[in-house]
C-alpha cells in the first residue's frame, strides 16, 4: 500500500490491526520520506538506527501473528519533541552543551506511548532551550515551514508540527508553557492540544541529571496531530488511568459525546486591542461567519482579566522557577538576564521575569495564590460558555528572522513579543485545556488556525466540540511540496 504517509493515525493504526499492512511496510514507508524530505524541512534531529527501528517493527507484526495487540497504537512509528527523554537518543531542549547527552531512560508519556504500541522512531527540533517562537538552535539549525521553506515553523514545538505537516509522523508529543505547541500547530495548519495542567506528567521532559523540573505551574504536555479524531486517539493513551505519577492526581478522562446540542461560543476578534494581519484575520471572519450561520450561538465575550497583569504574573512564575535552577547549575546564559534584557527588556514577562528571580519563597507563594483566583475566575467564565474561540496569534507563519527583532503587519512595525504573547501567555495561568486547529489558508498560502479554550478537566469535553467545529473547515491541507 502507497501513500501512507499523510493518513491519520486512527486510519494507520486500524490497517495495521487488520492486517491490511505490516507495521514494517508502515515504518519502511515514513522512514523513507523522512530520507527524502528532511532535509529540506530538517524537522527530524535524531533518528533511531535504522536496523533496530525495523526490528521493532518485525516483532510487532510477530505479536499480531499471534493475537497480541499491544495497544491502540500497535506498530505506530511516530516522534516526539526533543524535551522529552526516549531511552538511547540525545535529550538536548535545544542546548548545544547538551548534544552528547544520551540518557538512558524514557519519559513517563513516551513509555506510555510505547505501552500501546507505538514505535518511537525519532525526536524532532525545537527552540533554542524551548524558549522562542522559531525553531532554531546552534546545534541542529533551522526548520523550515513546508509550506512556504523561507517561513518559521513556530516554536518551540515546530519541529513537533512540521514533522506533522510534511507526512514524517502522524502523531507528536509537545510541551507548551506560552504557546510552544499552539503557535507551531496554527503555523503548520495541523491540531494541537495544550492540556489541563497538571493532567499529564512531566517527569523526564526538560531535565538533565543536573537540571531540577522546571515549569510545575506552567508546562502543560500535549498531542499534536493532523486532525482532532487523531488527538483524542493520543490522548486517550496519555491520559491513562491507573498510571498515577506523584504529580498527577487520579482523575479519569471525563468522556463526553457530542450529540448535536446547540453550544454557546464566546469569541474574540483579536486580543489585547491588537490588530490581526488582514490575511489571517479574513479566514478567521470567514470562520466566524460559518459558526454563526450555524445551529450554535455565537457571543463576542471573553473571560474577565488584564493582560499586562498575568502576562507579568507568568513572567514571575517563571522568573522564581528559574533562578531555582541556576542556583544548582551555572545555565550561563538560558533565561539569564542578558538573555531577558537584551531581547525582550520591555516586555511584561520580562519584567516579571527580574521580579521572580530576585523573589522571596513568600512572593512566590503569593504569586501561586494568584494564579489561582485567575483559575477560578476563567472556570466561572466556563460554567456560562461551552468554549471560548480566539485567535492563535497576530499573523500566519513570517519569514525567517532573527528572534527578538519586529516584524511588519499591515504595513506596520510591530514588536516581537506583541505578535504572539498576548495570545498565549494570560491563558497559560488559569491552566485551562486550549486545542488549535487548523481553519484555512492564506492568499500567501500559508495556514492558519484558531484557539478553542475550555473549561478545567474537561479535555475530552473540549476535543468533542473542536471536532464538532473541524467539520466546518477543510482540515489538513498536505504542502504542495509533497504533491
Amino acid at each position: 500500500m502507497k501513500n501512507i504517509v499523510f493518513k491519520s493515525a486512527t486510519e494507520i493504526t486500524k490497517l495495521i490491526r487488520e492486517k491490511k499492512i505490516s507495521c514494517v511496510e508502515v515504518t519502511n514507508q515514513f522512514l523513507e520520506h523522512i530520507k527524502s524530505y528532511n532535509s529540506t524541512i530538517n524537522a527530524v534531529v535524531d533518528l533511531r538506527n535504522e536496523a533496530d527501528i525495523l526490528n521493532e517493527a518485525k516483532k510487532k507484526d510477530q505479536l499480531l501473528r499471534e493475537g497480541i495487540v499491544l495497544g491502540t497504537l500497535h506498530g505506530l512509528p511516530m516522534t516526539v519533541k526533543d524535551t522529552f527523554n526516549v531511552k538511547g537518543l540525545i535529550s538536548s531542549n535545544g542546548n548545544p552543551k547538551l548534544k552528547n547527552n544520551i540518557v538512558n531512560n524514557d519519559a513517563e508519556l513516551v513509555t506510555r506511548l510505547k505501552n500501546a504500541g507505538a514505535i518511537i522512531i525519532g525526536k524532532t527540533n525545537l527552540a533554542l532551550y524551548a524558549l522562542d517562537w522559531q525553531s532554531t538552535n546552534p546545534w541542529f539549525g533551522q526548520t523550515n515551514n513546508p509550506y512556504n521553506l523561507n517561513h518559521v515553523v513556530g516554536g518551540s514545538s515546530g519541529g513537533s508540527a512540521a514533522a506533522l505537516a510534511s507526512g514524517f509522523t502522524s502523531l507528536e508529543l509537545g510541551t507548551d508553557a506560552g504557546g510552544s505547541i499552539r503557535v507551531p500547530a496554527h503555523f503548520c495548519g495541523v491540531c494541537g492540544i495544550r492540556t489541563t495542567e497538571t493532567a499529564l506528567p512531566n517527569r523526564g521532559n526538560m531535565v538533565t541529571t543536573s537540571l531540577p523540573r522546571l515549569g510545575r505551574y506552567l508546562i502543560s504536555n500535549g498531542p499534536l496531530a493532523r486532525n482532532v479524531n487523531d488527538l483524542i486517539l493520543a490522548m486517550e493513551v496519555l491520559w491513562s488511568e491507573g498510571q498515577i505519577t506523584s504529580e498527577n492526581p487520579p482523575v479519569a478522562l471525563k468522556k463526553y459525546t457530542y450529540k448535536g446540542e446547540k453550544l454557546t461560543i464566546a469569541f474574540s476578534e483579536t486580543l489585547d486591542g491588537l490588530t490581526l494581519e488582514k490575511d489571517y484575520k479574513d479566514v478567521y471572519q470567514s470562520f466566524l461567519n460559518k459558526i454563526n450561520q450555524s445551529n450554535h450561538i455565537l457571543i463576542q465575550s471573553k473571560p474577565s482579566y488584564s493582560s499586562g497583569t498575568l502576562i507579568n504574573l507568568w513572567g514571575r512564575i517563571a522568573g522564581y522557577d528559574f533562578a531555582a535552577a541556576m542556583k544548582r547549575i551555572p545555565l550561563k546564559g538560558l533565561i539569564s538576564y542578558l538573555f531577558i534584557k537584551s531581547k525582550y527588556k520591555d516586555s511584561q514577562w520580562a519584567k516579571g521575569m527580574r521580579q521572580g528571580a530576585t523573589s522571596s519563597p513568600n512572593d512566590y507563594a503569593s504569586a501561586l495564590e494568584q494564579k489561582d483566583d485567575v483559575s477560578d475566575s476563567f472556570t466561572s467564565f466556563f460554567n456560562k460558555h461551552d468554549i471560548w474561540i480566539t485567535p492563535a496569534s497576530i499573523t500566519s507563519a513570517f519569514k525567517h528572522q532573527k528572534p527578538g527583532l519586529p516584524f511588519e503587519i499591515n504595513g506596520q512595525k510591530v514588536a516581537y513579543t506583541k505578535a504572539f504573547i498576548p495570545f498565549n501567555f494570560p491563558s497559560t495561568i488559569p491552566g485551562h485545556p486550549i486545542v488549535v486547529i487548523p481553519i484555512g489558508i492564506t492568499q500567501k498560502g500559508l495556514p492558519v488556525g484558531v484557539q478553542i479554550h475550555g473549561k478545567r478537566w474537561n479535555d475530552y469535553r473540549l476535543l468533542q466540540m473542536a471536532k464538532e467545529l473541524e467539520k466546518l473547515t477543510d482540515g489538513f491541507k498536505v504542502p504542495k511540496l509533497f504533491y
